[in-house]
């Protein structure tokens, strides 16, 4: 048999917390997502740089 807590407080604050959590990974989005492309960009372009170097391309 389970108990149910009656601390309303803790309550509270747990969806105050998972709110502020919402908020700011809402807010970060579209920090997060420019990074993840210009690190993607700068990937492919490193990997072709290799490649040309590797196939004895000018560069």
């Amino acid at each position: 048999m389970g108990t149910k807590s009656k601390n309303n407080v803790a309550l509270l604050w747990s969806i105050v917390s998972i709110v502020i959590a919402l908020g700011s990974i809402v807010y970060c989005f579209p920090h997060i997502t420019d990074l993840a492309s210009d690190g993607i960009a700068r990937t492919t372009r490193t990997v072709t740089y290799f490649i040309q170097i590797i196939k004895g391309g000018t560069v």
